[in-house]
């Protein structure tokens, strides 16, 4: 007997049959799915494989992006801004990074 979730993957299969999957021929390096904390494994490789990011990558990414604009901007009022942006970008950051710390040491 099948099991419910082999036939929604056979059908998902299915309707994309002939298309390239990522990855497709190639051998699965699970390396960094078990490098995760194992209970929260399935969680973080279905966000990963979902497009989503972890907290701290977005935060960098508008840090990054702050900063390349505050380094091309020339108006003062406006670097300020941007500038004024990038440190509560930086601060939350920091906030997040220091309570999940905090949760793991629980």
């Amino acid at each position: 007997m099948s099991h419910p979730v082999d036939k929604l993957i056979e059908e998902w299969l299915a309707e994309r049959e002939g298309e390239e999957l990522p990855g497709k021929g190639k051998p699965l390096n699970l390396d960094e799915y078990f490098s995760w904390p194992e209970d929260q494994r399935i969680a973080l490789s279905l966000l990963k494989n979902s497009g989503c990011v972890p907290f701290e990558v977005e935060h960098m990414r508008e840090i990054n992006r702050l900063t390349e604009e505050i380094e091309k901007c020339s108006d003062e009022q406006a670097r300020a801004e941007l500038k004024r942006r990038l440190q509560e970008e930086s601060v939350q950051l920091n906030l997040k990074i220091e309570q999940s710390r905090r949760r793991r040491k629980r």
